[in-house]
Formats: C-alpha cells, structure tokens, sequence
C-alpha cells in the first residue's frame, strides 16, 4: 500500500494532482448542478394562480427530455410553504392522512431547510430557486470530500446523470453530503500522521464525531442511521477478540441516540402534535403507483391488486425483510472480520443501504443519489455500474410519463411507458440484490484504503507518472548531441538498425568475447535499440566517426538524487578499436556529465577478464574499486560460440568530480597527441605518394 513513491519528494507532485482533480471535479459538478437547475426551473413560471403556482407546472415545455416534475415545485403549496408556516410547529395529520399547517412529511432538519428557502418567496419558481442556493453547497462539498478520499473516480459522482435528474427534485444533497462527511471523518482519523506514523486520532473520538454527522443526517433523511450499527461493530472489534471495545460500542449507539434526540426535541416540545404527524404520516403512506417497489410490481398482481391483504401484507414483509437483510449483511461482515481481521464497516454499511432500498422502494427518484457515493467509494466492477445507471435514467424518464405528471393515473399512460417502468424497475430491483452481495465483499478504493489502514495512500496516476518522468535519466541528463575533432555523439534511433548490426564481422568476434550480447542482425539490432531507448535509468549514444556509425556507448544507472551514473553499453567497430574514437568519445560524455550536469560520480563496470577494457578505462584515470562477484548474468555475444556465459564477476572503476579536471587534462592531451600522430602519419603518407 505505502508505495516508494508516496515520499517527501513527490509531495509537491501530489499537491498539484490534488489541485487539479478538485478542479476539474468541481468544474464538472457546476456543469451538472447548472444543467439540473435549468432542466426544472423552465417548468415553471408566469403566469402563476393566486397562491403562486405555475400554471405551467408540471409539464413544463413540450417535448423536454428530462421530467419537469420535482419535489420542491410541487410541496410550494401543499404544505404550506407559500404560507411561510413554520413545519411542525402548527398543523397536523386529518382524517383522511392528508398533512395540513406546515407539517412536512421529512424529518425535521429537511422540514427546516424547507422553510428557509421559502423565506422572502412568493412562487414556486422563487422558492425552487431559493432552494437550489441553498442545496447547490452540499453537491459541491460532497466532491471535494469524495476528490480527497478517491481522486479521479469522483466523477462518477460529479458527471453522471444523477446529479442532472435529481439535485433538485428533493431535498438529498445535504443527507447525501452527512454520509460522505462521516465517512471523510472515519478516514482522516485513521490515516497516519506524517509526525509520528501512528493515526491522527484515537479511534473512539474518530467513530463519535462521525456518528454526530449519521445523527444529523438522519434528521435529514431516514438512511443514515443505518451506518451507526457498522461503525459500532468496527469499534467494537477493532482490538481482536480478547479486546472487545464494548465501551466505545456504546459511545457510538449513544452519540447517535443523543444527537437525533437534540434535532428532534425543539419540534417535538414547541409542536409535538404537528412532529409526530409527519411520522404518522410516513406510517400511513402506500406501497402504490407512485413507489417503484418490487411489491407493487410484483407482490400487487399475486394478491389481486391494492386490496387489503395486500397492504397488510407489505406492512408486515417490508420491514420484516429490511431488518432480516441488515442483519444477514452484518453476519456476512462478521464472516469477514474472522477471515480478514477487520470488520469491513463500510461495505457492510454500503450493503445495507441496498437492502433497504431493495426492500423499501427499488426506486425514489433521488435514492440514486444515496447510492451513488458507494459507487465512488467501493471498487465495484463498471459494467454493473453503468447498468444500474442506465436503468435509473430509463426509470426516471418513464415514471413520470407513466404518472401523467401529477395525475397518478397508470392506466391512461401509453403501455410501452408502463412497460418500461415496469421492466427498469425490476432490473434496478436484480441490480439491488446483486450490489447487496458485490458491496459487503468489495475493496475500498485509494487513497481512501489507505486513510483507513493507516498506511500512506500511494500516489495517483499523475503523480506517479511525473515521478516516473522525473526519474527518468533524460530529466537530468537529457539526451544531448556533442562533437569533438570528427567523432560525434548523438541519442541512437530506431534508423541505426542496419548499420548496428553489421559493426561486428564474424571474422572479429572473438575480440568480443567479454562484451556480452552484440546485436547481429537488423531485428536484434532494432530489439537492442529499442531497450535501450526506453529504459528510464539509461541514455544512449550512437558513436559517429565522420559520417559512419562506428559504435555505441550510454549512461545507465543513472541516479539524480545522488548524483551519479555508470557509463557503458559500449562496443566499436574492429576498426575503430585503438584509434582516438573512444578517448574522444569518453570525454564527451565526462564533459557532459561532470560540467553540464553536475554529477559527482562516474562509475564503469567490465567483465573482471576483460583485460582490454580494464586498460582503456585506467586510462581515463578511473581507480579501481574491486570485484563485484556474481553482479550480473552474461550472456555470450553470439549464440552458438563456445564463449563464457552465466554469471560475470565485475570489475568496478570509478572516478569522482573532485578528480576530474587532472583527468580531463591528461585526457586532452592524449587526444591532442594523438590526432598530431594522425595529421603527421597522413601527411607522411601524401608525401610518400608524391
């Protein structure tokens, strides 16, 4: 998990990854949550009736893709809200179920963020707006939480349908934001400070303040407070089976407990009968046309539609089958736990979500957003994600079809439209079932994996490849082009092939029987080209004598932190051996490497029998530093010769740049005096000639 990547040097990397994914996802985000707001708010708008309803409202334009219906436009003026009722405190339940005086039919942190959009509102188009200021926040709050904890693949979060259908069809994104934040605070408690290596907070303070945020988020909506029982079972076993944390258990299940019971006891005492009419409310309300459920799709047509033992029926096996999946889930966590030693409460908490969404309704249009963050979060395979995406946008564009709209009316819908509610449904429903068992066996995603081990996360993809740019030899050393006298240095290409592979005559090979593995063909010769272009740790050089390929040599083993490198890979022509071309060709590459570079260091390596070589590079001045026995695997030059092969014990020289401007002198020199020899020999010989 800790990768060699994830060090101080590479942070600023990071940094500038972390920057750029919140950018682009918070771009991303803005694009969808503007494109929500548009699609509905064309819904409405003048003319309005007397108590500030879009007469328009809720067909909207003719021929719009996305349903105009939504949750807020709707609520304007059946709870109150264009009346600025407080919820809760006034109002009730009447005989017929029907919700009258400002009660709302969500928990009270929602029914309170209702009122506050109203404020200072006198239409449904004001009140949608005002409420979108308001929910707008939280979508981008969400992102950069779920940007930290699993970089890139928030987008499926920031730039998928969802957010375009249902930003604004109800009020989920604050709910949606207290579970990430939960989460976000599970995670930044167990990860490692970079102080000590040990986790930033002790686990129990880490569990209560993210059971604060399930507690708020369950006066928002219901689900959240499913997630308190992982969380105490985690706590509860973190420390092995001789060390049960029964105590920090019961601090969870109390912390939730108190903090549901501070959001709900001022509504409760200043409108108590107003409070528990929106519970009642929740108790009276129908698995009908308007839920998506397996039971009216299903369970409705074995008992002869809505009758009563039907509704008896659903009353009794929906929560039965809710409480059954929960605990099924919890068992198959605990299965994990003996098997891998931690509980996985975040699987487990994602799987119960699923089972309450399977058993409760397949399908509320906004549910989606529930379920999408554990999409972010968990490794799911794509194919079942994009599946269960694709059958939420089929549902969301045919349910209200089906609806009429407002009017509820399944049977004067088109049958296709029915038959696609149906059939969208039911493959959410298998989706469901199949996400139950996929969530509570899935791994976290990084970094957030790592946040939760405690471990540092291993860099993103930028990073790790501007790491690996950054290690690569050309970062410091570049692959440069230098001349000297008529010997010539440049980075080899694919096109020196053929003459790569006719430098050697089989004639001359035994002069090579230390070299190692020369190229003797144009396919070797490009195979060899190509390993030695795109090796990171090396640069290298075809060697020109005028205008022929007479050689090649490279700097490998380049190490830019300390400064240092090898030079090698090199082998000449027959011809060349013993003229000026390698000394020219060596002080080349030192110029390079010790001046243009700064490198401190310049290793060689031989074959320790390689008295040629050996002597060539004593001549640089290099000094001997020893044997390194058994330092690599060598192979003979050609196939088929009786030539050393196996294991090659290495003579290591080295030279350092404290030593290099003597050397270089005495180098220089020897070039000079033996291109003077060169000049004097021609000249010689033209004389001769005359």
């Amino acid at each position: 998990m800790p990768g060699d990547l994830s060090t101080a040097p590479s942070s600023p990397l990071r940094l500038g990854e972390r920057v750029l994914v919140l950018t682009v996802s918070l771009l991303a985000t803005l694009v969808t949550v503007f494109w929500g707001y548009r699609a509905k708010i064309v819904c409405g708008g003048a003319t309005f009736d007397d108590a500030g309803r879009s007469e328009s409202f809720p067909h909207g334009p003719r021929g719009s893709l996305i349903p105009c219906y939504s949750d807020v436009m709707e609520l304007w003026s059946t709870r109150g809200l264009g009346e600025h009722l407080m919820p809760y405190v006034h109002g009730g339940i009447d005989a017929h179920g029907q919700l009258f005086g400002g009660v709302v039919e969500y928990p009270v942190l929602s029914g309170l963020l209702m009122w506050l959009s109203a404020g200072g509102t006198h239409t449904d188009v004001d009140f949608f707006t005002h409420t979108a200021l308001i929910l707008a926040p939280f979508a981008f709050a969400t992102t950069v939480l779920l940007a930290l904890m699993t970089r890139w693949w928030v987008l499926l979060w920031a730039a998928t349908p969802p957010i375009v259908l249902y930003a604004f069809h109800n009020w989920e994104l604050p709910v949606v934001f207290t579970s990430v934040a939960a989460i976000a605070i599970m995670a930044y408690g167990a990860s490692a400070s970079p102080a000590t290596g040990l986790r930033r907070i002790p686990l129990r303070t880490t569990a209560v303040a993210a059971t604060v945020m399930l507690g708020i988020g369950f006066s928002l909506k219901i689900y959240p407070g499913l997630f308190v029982l992982p969380i105490a079972i985690y706590v509860l076993t973190v420390g092995g089976r001789r060390a049960r944390d029964w105590a920090g258990a019961a601090w969870v299940v109390v912390t939730a407990i108190v903090t549901v019971a501070v959001t709900q006891l001022p509504f409760m005492i200043t409108g108590f009968d107003g409070w528990k009419a929106s519970l009642d409310f929740q108790g009276q309300r129908r698995a009908d046309v308007t839920t998506n459920s397996i039971w009216y799709w299903g369970v409705r047509y074995l008992v002869g539609d809505e009758t009563p033992a039907y509704r008896t029926l659903v009353d009794i096996a929906s929560p039965l089958a809710i409480a059954l999946g929960i605990a099924a889930v919890a068992a198959l966590g605990w299965r994990m736990l003996r098997r891998d030693g931690v509980y996985p409460w975040l699987p487990v908490a994602a799987a119960m979500l699923a089972v309450f969404m399977l058993f409760h309704k397949v399908h509320s249009p906004q549910y989606t957003l529930w379920i999408l963050p554990f999409f972010v979060l968990l490794r799911v395979r794509w194919q079942l994600i994009a599946t269960y995406l694709v059958a939420d946008v089929a549902l969301d564009l045919s349910v209200f079809r089906m609806l009429g709209m407002s009017s509820y009316d399944e049977a004067s819908a088109p049958q296709w439209v029915t038959g696609a509610v149906i059939a969208s449904t039911w493959v959410q429903a298998l989706l469901l079932a199949v996400l139950i068992v996929t969530f509570v066996r899935a791994r976290v995603r990084e970094p957030l994996a790592s946040y939760l081990a405690g471990t540092t996360p291993r860099p993103g993809p930028l990073t790790r490849l501007a790491a690996a740019d950054a290690g690569d030899a050309r970062a410091w050393l570049g692959a440069p082009t230098c001349a000297r006298d008529d010997v010539t240095l440049r980075p080899i290409t694919p096109a020196d092939a053929p003459a790569l592979a006719r430098l050697v005559d089989d004639a001359d090979l035994p002069l090579y029987r230390w070299t190692g593995p020369i190229p003797r063909t144009d396919d070797a010769a490009a195979a060899w080209i190509d390993d030695a272009t795109t090796t990171p740790s090396r640069v290298a050089f075809a060697v020109l004598h005028g205008e022929r390929l007479v050689g090649t040599t490279s700097f490998y083993d380049v190490d830019a932190a300390n400064r240092t490198l090898a030079i090698g890979y090199t082998f000449y022509s027959a011809a060349a051996m013993g003229t000026a071309v390698n000394p020219t060709a060596k002080l080349l590459l030192l110029d390079h490497a010790f001046d243009e570079c700064g490198a401190v260091r310049v290793v060689w390596h031989t074959h320790e029998a390689n008295a040629r070589s050996r002597a060539a590079i004593g001549k640089l001045g290099a000094e001997f530093e020893g044997l390194l026995r058994k330092h690599r695997r060598f192979r003979s030059p050609s196939e088929g010769e009786s030539l050393p092969t196996g294991w090659r014990t290495t003579a290591q020289f080295a030279m350092i740049d404290d030593d290099w401007p003597a050397h270089r002198e005495a180098l220089v020199a020897r070039i000079t005096t033996a291109a003077v020899r060169r000049q004097a020999t021609a000249t010689g010989a033209r004389s001769a000639q005359a």
